[in-house]
């Protein structure tokens, strides 16, 4: 077993993760050391009694798009500061331990004194994604490097971070909003921590009614377009904070 624990936000309210986490159940105990979860209270009652059944703690939030960074920093504070965590969305994981539980290993094994780790989709795997998110993403990924020096894939909200790390989000995040896939970094290094990133083959978006589908299919759809740019411009807005004088 890892040392690492686990810190993921779960919302999902058609149930589509309840047979996933059953079936999951035991690799995720097996990969982690402490299983905290933080789940909307929309969330649907078969997916709730799944984690219910494995974790070693829960709390609830109101479901709201708007406090997605709120949710995730409350889950990292649940899971504690005396050890290392992983944080990810729980639909994200799921993929990752059925696709490349040996990645996942990896990923939670190397370089240990790392204080944050990002990791990313590998150029293979974000290739293969939906054109609106690819389109949106290397915008914002693009403006990192500028502002870093460091082209990563930053959009896919999946953290190891160490518990120095864990209690600077927890003292100094002021982004709510699903920003905080910016934010969390880019206070890392401001701080002066260590930091790092890797990729992953694994891992790849689908909309909560896609878990489990073989293709994203709604790049047709207008509204995902405008979901995605305003997506990418609130993370523009986080880093406006980390601009240099």
């Amino acid at each position: 077993m890892s040392a690492v624990a686990l810190a993921a936000t779960v919302h999902d309210p058609i149930g589509r993760l309840a047979e996933a986490t059953v079936s999951m159940s035991g690799p995720l105990r097996a990969s982690l050391a402490r299983l905290a979860f933080n789940i909307s209270d929309a969330t649907h009652a078969a997916t709730r009694d799944a984690l219910s059944a494995t974790a070693d703690a829960i709390m609830v939030h109101s479901a709201s798009e708007a406090m997605i960074g709120k949710a995730r920093r409350d889950a990292l504070a649940l899971a504690g500061t005396d050890r290392p965590a992983l944080y990810t969305d729980f639909d994200h994981l799921l993929r990752w331990l059925g696709l490349g539980p040996e990645d996942l290993r990896r990923v939670l094994e190397m370089e240990p004194a790392l204080d944050c780790l990002v990791v990313g989709r590998s150029d293979r795997a974000f290739a293969a994604e939906p054109r609106r998110l690819r389109d949106s993403e290397t915008l914002v990924n693009h403006t990192h490097a500028l502002l870093t020096g460091d082209h990563w894939d930053l959009m896919f909200a999946v953290r190891r971070l160490s518990p120095r790390a864990i209690a600077l989000i927890l003292e100094q995040s002021q982004v709510d909003s699903l920003a905080n896939d910016m934010e969390w970094p880019l206070l890392a290094r401001r701080a002066g921590l260590a930091l790092g990133y890797t990729q992953s083959d694994a891992l790849y978006y689908r909309t909560l009614e896609e878990f489990g589908e073989d293709a994203d299919n709604r790049d047709d759809d207008p509204l995902q377009w405008i979901r995605r740019l305003e997506f990418a411009a609130l993370h523009a807005s986080a880093m406006r904070p980390f601009l240099k004088p």
